[in-house]
């Protein structure tokens, strides 16, 4: 499936597509062929935290008046 950034390319202002091949995810611009190696969602993931740290997966609660 293909996404489209439309005006997104930095280089010329052109029309991105956002797709992914063997290599990962990528944006390109249709126009000027400008193209962006996207980082994984692997790589964002935060360590999860154990041990109850500071409000670490408890909500947060307000007081009502």
């Amino acid at each position: 499936m293909v996404m489209w950034r439309l005006k997104g390319c930095p280089r010329c202002g052109g029309d991105f597509y956002v797709s992914c091949d063997m290599d990962g995810w990528f944006e390109q611009c249709l126009q000027c062929s400008y193209r962006i190696e996207l980082k994984s969602l692997v790589e964002f993931k935060e360590p999860v935290l154990s041990g109850g740290g500071d409000r670490a997966g408890k909500a947060k609660k307000v007081k009502s008046k």
